[in-house]
């Protein structure tokens, strides 16, 4: 298993507080944070998704999207099925079963279930597709599960108890299992 958190650590380039430039949603953002955080006000606030482009750091870019007095986008939290169907080979992108370990009794399902997860699954692929150094970091991981260790978010870490769903985490080893095997290539919400 492999733990990352602060951008800092060995493993901190997993990160989205990582300062690795990504492409996508027709901008150049200066991480994985920022792009993330900004499809929270698209499409109904494009001067609060323009204020997180132009945020200076990762930690800002998400004070910004974090800030519950601006509206969120309504589909953010919605829960769809089908919305795997949009993305590479969708009985493919699935929790791996090295992951399912920390959670006895679960058994493997997809990790993208709402929009948000979307968004993610979409910045990390891009993030680890456009850079070559990241993506062979990635790569020599192998089949180890990939876990944030974020002790106070049990929904895109682990929480404090260890068990929460690590929504970045298995959103990672999807990635990772799309370049490896070829597919995944995730449809580009119009922006």
């Amino acid at each position: 298993m492999i733990r990352f958190y602060d951008p800092r650590d060995p493993y901190g380039f997993f990160s989205n507080f990582s300062r690795h430039p990504v492409t996508i949603y027709n901008r150049l953002w200066r991480s994985s944070e920022a792009p993330f955080q900004a499809m929270k006000f698209h499409p109904h606030r494009s001067d609060l998704v323009k204020a997180v482009w132009e945020a200076p750091t990762p930690g800002k870019a998400a004070e910004l999207g974090r800030n519950r007095s601006y509206p969120l986008n309504p589909l953010w939290e919605q829960h769809d099925p089908k919305m795997m169907l949009n993305v590479g080979q969708p009985e493919r992108l699935i929790l791996l079963p090295d992951d399912a370990v920390r959670r006895p009794g679960v058994l493997p399902e997809r990790c993208i279930h709402r929009w948000k997860d979307l968004y993610m699954y979409e910045v990390v692929y891009a993030k680890f597709t456009q850079n070559a150094v990241l993506q062979k970091e990635l790569l020599v991981t192998g089949d180890q599960a990939l876990v944030e260790d974020a002790l106070h978010d049990p929904y895109w870490g682990w929480g404090s108890s260890h068990v929460g769903e690590n929504k970045l985490g298995r959103i990672l080893m999807t990635v990772r299992d799309a370049i490896r095997n070829g597919y995944g290539r995730p449809l580009v919400l119009d922006t």
